[in-house]
């Protein structure tokens, strides 16, 4: 009698190699469309700077090489005083950069150094609960105080409405650095006869240069764009290039100038695109360790 032999089933080698590749297909075809998404505005408001406003009606039409002109930033230069308004954007952001790390910084040191878990929270509670409020309901508040101590119109105005609006970002940024430190190596430095300043300044700063680094790029580039404090606080010479833009979008006589708009913003983008290229290893670096850290 025959025993019946059940057959056993096949079984193929999973092919390690090719999921990888598919799923790595997936992935940049993800970046691409990603990349697409984020670059094409930046695309479309180039190309529409070298049209006239005329062609203004599709995007089609807009990114069509056809019609193109350079008088748009002519007048981007001549009636939109575009070099005045880099003057203030340049003086306000790094003012605003220079003090607030100046400020920031032993202010976040010291946090980490209180001995009371519950104090320091507190502490960093108070410090971020001003970023709880809308910047729209401090500008008037603002503006009339200004008003009454004669500082409405001017950069030192505005440089302090930065502040305002910067120093609990910088500050919670900074806490991640500090609270990194072994306290090892400031005990070490106590031993050696280090003052407590002694070991901030010589220990503890060099140790957070990354982060400081990149607590600078990102409070620089934060001023930079700002526009509602400027809006509300600065008078004609004192107002950045995010105000200055404004003197074409027109009226009820005369529409908007949307071709020079989108020279003048060009324009605008150009300095903090070199800026970002220049400093990016910067960012990833420090934001990356304070990552780690925190």
């Amino acid at each position: 009698m025959s025993v019946a032999r059940h057959s056993q089933p096949v079984i193929r080698p999973i092919n390690h190699r090719a999921r990888a590749r598919g799923g790595l297909a997936v992935r940049y075809a993800f970046l691409f469309v990603w990349l697409l998404i984020c670059v094409l505005p930046v695309i479309v408001l180039v190309m529409a700077s070298f049209k006239d406003t005329a062609l203004f009606q599709t995007i089609p039409q807009i990114l069509a090489p056809a019609g193109f002109t350079l008088e748009n930033y002519e007048r981007s230069f001549r009636q939109g005083n575009y070099l005045h308004f880099l003057r203030n954007s340049m003086i306000i952001s790094f003012s605003s950069l220079i003090v607030v790390l100046i400020v920031c910084t032993p202010m976040a040191y010291g946090i980490t150094k209180l001995a009371s878990p519950r104090a320091r929270g507190a502490l960093v509670f108070l410090v971020l609960s001003t970023r709880f409020l809308p910047y729209v309901v401090l500008a008037l508040p603002l503006y009339l105080f200004f008003a009454r101590i004669g500082l409405s119109g001017t950069l030192t105005g505005v440089i302090l409405a930065h502040l305002a609006m910067q120093m609990p970002f910088i500050v919670w940024l900074m806490l991640g650095f500090f609270s990194g430190i072994p306290r090892e190596v400031e005990e070490a430095a106590v031993i050696d006869g280090c003052t407590p300043f002694g070991v901030f300044w010589r220990i503890c700063l060099p140790m957070v240069l990354p982060g400081l680094n990149a607590a600078a790029i990102l409070a620089f580039i934060i001023s930079y764009n700002e526009f509602l404090f400027a809006f509300f606080l600065a008078g004609y010479d004192a107002q950045p290039l995010t105000v200055g833009i404004t003197r074409f979008l027109g009226g009820a006589d005369v529409g908007a100038q949307y071709g020079v708009m989108a020279a003048y913003g060009s324009l605008i983008i150009l300095p903090i695109i070199f800026f970002a290229l220049i400093v990016n290893r910067y960012i990833v670096s420090g934001l990356t360790q304070g990552a780690v850290k925190g």
